[in-house]
């Protein structure tokens, strides 16, 4: 996904945008800038919850200090 990504843009990167609103403000800069600090943001997002979901789903310690018992 991040190569596929990392195409698109590096493919659009000259590219232009007439009219970019973000919360109704509009956006001067290159969408391809814009678009991978979303994607970026995203993939950090993501690796941060599939680690929050291991800790939750993961074995409890007292359970594991007694099946060692």
């Amino acid at each position: 996904m991040s190569v596929l990504i990392l195409i698109l843009a590096f493919e659009n990167i000259g590219s232009q945008c007439s009219s970019l609103n973000f919360f109704f403000y509009p956006v001067k800069s290159n969408p391809t800038v814009i678009f991978l600090g979303i994607a970026v943001l995203g993939i950090i997002t993501g690796i941060f919850f599939h680690s929050l979901m291991g800790k939750m789903m993961g074995p409890v310690e007292d359970e594991e200090d007694q099946e060692n018992l």
